[in-house]
């Protein structure tokens, strides 16, 4: 009888054999919209192609954000700061193709910053 120890080994090893076996590759779904789940509105893209500075702060003013400032462009995105529906003061990055959020991080709350 087999050891836990090697019986453990053994089902690595046939882990490994049939990742390998499939090549790695993953097989994904096309899919005609943003993924479901609660962050499904920051995914969509936008109506009508991409968005300029202005369309990004208005995206977020309907989002619920206030305050909302351009800080700068890099490229395709667009850094902006606002209040956020809490109150907090964030940092939002925003994709000028897709009209996506990127990313945010808490910078401060209220007209304070951290």
């Amino acid at each position: 009888m087999a050891s836990p120890v090697s019986k453990v080994r053994i089902a690595a090893i046939l882990l490994v054999a049939l990742v390998g076996a499939s090549g790695g590759a993953v097989s994904h779904a096309q899919t005609l919209g943003p993924p479901p789940g609660p962050y499904a509105p920051y995914n969509a893209p936008p109506p009508g192609g991409g968005v300029d500075d202005a369309a990004a702060a208005r995206m977020l003013t309907s989002r619920g954000f206030t305050n909302v400032k351009v800080v700068r462009r890099r490229g395709p995105t667009i850094l902006l700061e606002a209040n956020g529906p809490r109150g907090e003061r964030v940092q939002v990055v925003v994709d000028s193709v897709t009209g996506a959020i990127n990313g945010m991080k808490v910078i401060g709350f209220g007209k304070q910053r951290y």
